[in-house]
């Protein structure tokens, strides 16, 4: 009987995860200045999120500098240059979090363990995400704030006056079964 439980066990354990592509989506920032409020946006993604059976979701979602777009070609590219683009093409958001089910049948909120990319400066970040169950996949909405300055990104200037320190980083995703 050990070697049997041994044997289901193992099987367990080697299960493959349940792979989720990211099929479509948005991502911006948002930074605040005293005259005004700037938003760039980029539909541009690339992402693929596993959730193991055991309930471990590892995610990763990465965009293009270069393809965020606030609507200001000027202001787009000012901030390519104190995102060293070049040097540091992408933007990108890992995460991970437990006890997720293969399957979200209901709206349910998880907590990533999650670390941010940009400007070649990592930074760890917990990230609330609400989840709802899509046909064939799932919807990820979350939203955090992140320091300027703790990722080395030189903040613009109006008017002889910095934006705030702060940006908002905000996601609207829709992942699908990997295949479908």
């Amino acid at each position: 009987m050990p070697f049997l439980l041994s044997a289901l066990l193992l099987a367990a354990a080697a299960a493959p995860p349940h792979a989720f592509d990211l099929k479509e989506g948005t991502l911006s920032y948002t930074v605040v200045h005293k005259l005004h409020e700037v938003k760039g946006t980029t539909h541009a993604l690339e992402g693929r999120a596993l959730v193991q059976p055991s309930g471990a979701l590892r995610v990763q979602v990465r965009a293009k500098i270069a393809s965020f777009d606030s609507g200001n070609s000027n202001r787009d590219e000012h901030v390519r240059e104190v995102t060293h683009e070049p040097l540091h093409p992408y933007v990108q958001i890992k995460g991970s979090a437990a006890g997720l089910p293969l399957a979200v049948s209901a709206p349910v909120d998880v907590t990533l363990d999650g670390t941010i990319e940009l400007n070649g400066v990592q930074k760890e970040q917990p990230i609330a995400v609400h989840l709802e169950p899509q046909p064939g996949g799932v919807r990820a909405r979350f939203s955090f704030s992140i320091s300027l300055d703790a990722f080395k990104v030189e903040r613009p200037e109006l008017l002889f006056v910095q934006v705030d320190d702060k940006a908002v980083i905000a996601g609207e995703l829709v992942f699908a079964e990997a295949g479908k």
